[in-house]
């Protein structure tokens, strides 16, 4: 079949194609192996391997390490999923805090394409997450984007989203990624804020700092690891007992109950506090307060998101800025250039910008 005057490695690729488009080989079915088709051929397996890197780089095949490579759903494949004009949205809370801001930058993208949205929540429970992906993979969507649920923690559901790409139905994550799964993604550069929330504290003279962290987050992590990389900068010790951690089911209980007084030791004997995100920071404004405390007087904080908390609470808080609606309208124009196959991976990382308000003050 390799008489032709084109390189070998291109007739093979017209070959392949030709073959996908007359469902010879439908999406997700596995081609045969390197050493199979360079014997079926007569062709060197480097003929192969550029014939099918190519494949891959152009959308029409994807690889899975230890497993193969197999065929890729395409846009011009004509496929009822890719008619439907639909993007699956999975979030964890829906009109919640800065939720509402992301989806309706989301919404102003794709509803000005033609696309309609599917949205989901899975309330940051692996167990709901597995209905909505399983949801997901029994609707025509043409891609889906997701933020991730409790993504510091091994992760149950990482076949479904394997799933969903070998249907050839593009996945972008935001705020966060699991480990184990090869993804796209937007996110913020939480490392860097976590740095600069400390190093502000730091500036404004504070030695004693303490933080509040989310531990099945990946987001927490990061940005605990930039807090503790600004204090070893400037040889500040973080001391175990001016850090705590909490998870999505456990915050109020730390707050409200007898472990409460883990965060009244904090706020005693620190002058600053980095906090997970704007609505930690109004809660343990109520906890200085009802300890005759005051900030900024007493006690400086800094937080993240700079949600609508931000700016209702008194003092106004100082805060790492998220991009909230911008977010959204990125990850709609990224799903969108993947479900065209004009990119076939995507990573973004958003660099955070301190809003400084009233709730630091210089030492």
């Amino acid at each position: 079949m390799f008489k032709s005057e084109k390189p070998k490695y291109q007739t093979l690729k017209e070959y392949l194609i030709e073959t996908i488009k007359s469902e010879k080989l439908k999406p997700g079915d596995k081609t045969q192996t390197e050493i199979e088709l360079a014997e079926k051929f007569g062709v060197s397996r480097h003929t192969i391997r550029q014939a099918i890197g190519e494949l891959v780089a152009e959308g029409w095949l994807y690889r899975v390490q230890g497993k193969g490579t197999f065929v890729k759903r395409r846009h011009d494949q004509g496929t009822s999923s890719t008619d439907s004009k639909t993007i699956g949205m999975v979030t964890t809370y829906l009109n919640e805090y800065i939720f509402s801001a992301i989806i309706r930058g989301i919404d102003k993208v794709l509803s000005s394409r033609g696309y309609n949205i599917v949205l989901s929540c899975t309330y940051n429970m692996h167990e709901k997450e597995k209905a909505c992906i399983s949801n997901m993979l029994n609707r025509k969507i043409d891609g889906l984007i997701v933020e991730s649920t409790r993504s510091a923690i091994p992760n149950p559901n990482l076949q479904l989203y394997k799933d969903l790409g070998a249907k050839g139905v593009p996945v972008l994550f935001i705020h966060g990624c699991y480990r184990g799964l090869e993804c796209s993604y937007i996110v913020e550069d939480d490392m860097l804020g976590g740095y600069l929330a400390a190093k502000h504290l730091i500036e404004l003279g504070h030695r004693e700092i303490g933080g509040i962290f989310k531990v099945d987050d990946i987001q927490g992590h990061y940005r605990f690891e930039g807090f503790q990389k600004a204090c070893c900068e400037y040889g500040i010790s973080v001391n175990d007992s001016s850090v705590l951690w909490f998870d999505t089911f456990d915050l109020n209980i730390k707050f409200e109950f007898e472990s409460g007084n883990i965060i009244k030791n904090i706020v005693k004997n620190n002058t600053g506090i980095v906090c997970y995100n704007d609505q930690i920071a109004v809660k343990l404004m109520d906890v200085i307060r009802g300890m005759g405390l005051s900030v900024p007087e007493d006690i400086s904080i800094v937080s993240f998101d700079d949600s609508d908390l931000a700016t209702a609470s008194e003092p106004k808080l100082t805060t790492l800025a998220h991009p909230k609606e911008q977010l959204g309208i990125r990850a709609a124009e990224s799903i969108i250039q993947m479900i065209k196959r004009k990119t076939s991976c995507f990573s973004e990382i958003i660099e955070p910008k301190l809003i400084i308000r009233n709730s630091t003050k210089q030492r």
